[in-house]
């Protein structure tokens, strides 16, 4: 679907189902967010760079392994039982990381929440995309993210409250009990009930928005993986402040500018906020203090904020009618990105500093755009 309000922009998008779903997705991120401060924990019990990248990209491997299948399971299980499947896995493997003390058993604690969050993330998303008036599409992806991207900075937050007030271990079982939370809240959400139609090209022209998303994820996985440890090691005291930056810009791209893609069409949304997204990358290797990273985090939130949901619905538009598997599509492709950056941006942060990897992670980013723009 293009740009403009043809009909169906007058359909209601907010419903009870809506927030239900976007409740569900702020507790079941609240699961993979808390966690986003382990490598610090990591690093401090001793593990190098790449074991970080193998622990931390064991969320990653997992949650790209279910996302092809999440679409398949919530034709035939249903949404709600999906959600709240995956709400109770990550659960688990927040307790499994909690009582884990050796690598082994923290890569399979974060492997349980890449299973279990893939299911939350992919299993939400297509409920929004079988239920969204069409002419909505773009809009209703990114507002139904909103609450996932308040998880990205109250889930860091509350992490280094809880360690520095009762240590570690309470981190983790907050995550736990927020996955059990989500679960709750799933199992209240009603049937899907599609909303018309909004497929309007072949399946073979989503080769240019599930590249770029592949692209764009190995941007956020260096981010999300590494930076962590890159702050301090650059002189960075508090990385929280680009997780709180990154998260007011997306949140408020999606509530003021949800409609741009709808509006402008995709190709024009997407491809400037990927250059920006490979732009700001570059600044990611260059930070040498704390203040840096706010404006980093502006940026790279706003870009995010257009891109994700833009890429998204130019792969559902392109799907022939297979709207919950394009979405699983979609997440798999990003997911691939941020697991490449786990696993192989580690070694080279090893053994050439980690300014390197936000630079090959900025080519990508740049490719990504150019293939939007060309496709």
């Amino acid at each position: 679907m293009s740009a403009g309000g043809g009909p169906g922009r007058e359909a209601r998008l907010v419903t009870p189902a809506l927030v239900l779903v976007t409740v569900t997705l702020f507790l079941g991120a609240q699961v993979p967010n808390v966690f986003v401060l382990a490598p610090r924990f990591l690093a401090d019990r001793g593990h190098t760079e790449d074991q970080l990248g193998v622990i931390m990209g064991g969320f990653n491997l997992a949650s790209l392994v279910m996302s092809p299948l999440v679409g398949w399971l919530c034709l035939r299980l249903g949404h709600a039982r999906v959600l709240a499947a995956g709400c109770l896995v990550s659960a688990v493997g927040a307790v499994g990381f909690a009582l884990a003390d050796e690598l082994v058993g923290f890569t399979a604690g974060r492997a349980l929440q890449g299973l279990g969050f893939a299911a939350v993330l992919v299993g939400a998303a297509a409920y929004v995309a079988e239920t969204a008036p069409p002419a909505r599409l773009g809009e209703a992806l990114g507002l139904a993210g909103v609450l996932t991207l308040a998880a990205q900075a109250v889930g860091p937050v509350v992490a280094a409250v809880l360690r520095d007030l009762a240590g570690w271990s309470a981190v983790w079982w907050f995550g736990a009990g927020a996955g059990v939370a989500g679960a709750a809240v799933a199992l209240a959400l009603p049937p899907a009930v599609r909303h018309g139609a909004v497929d309007d090209g072949p399946r073979g022209a989503a080769f240019g928005p599930l590249a770029a998303s592949v692209l764009a994820g190995v941007g956020f996985g260096a981010i999300w993986t590494f930076l962590a440890d890159h702050g301090p090691r650059a002189g960075v005291g508090q990385v929280t402040p680009f997780f709180v930056a990154y998260v007011i810009a997306a949140i408020s791209v999606r509530l003021f500018l949800g409609t741009l893609s709808d509006r402008i069409g995709r190709r024009q949304a997407a491809t400037p906020a990927l250059c920006g997204h490979a732009a700001i990358l570059v600044a990611m290797a260059a930070v040498g203090a704390t203040w840096h990273l706010v404006p980093i985090g502006l940026v790279y939130g706003f870009c995010h904020g257009i891109y994700y949901p833009t890429l998204q619905a130019m792969v559902v538009e392109r799907s022939g009618g297979r709207r919950s598997r394009a979405i699983s599509a979609s997440t798999f492709a990003f997911g691939a990105g941020v697991a490449a950056a786990a696993f192989a941006l580690g070694p080279v942060a090893h053994a050439f500093g980690y300014p390197v990897i936000y630079l090959v992670a900025s080519a990508c980013g740049a490719l990504g755009a150019a293939l939007v723009w060309w496709r």
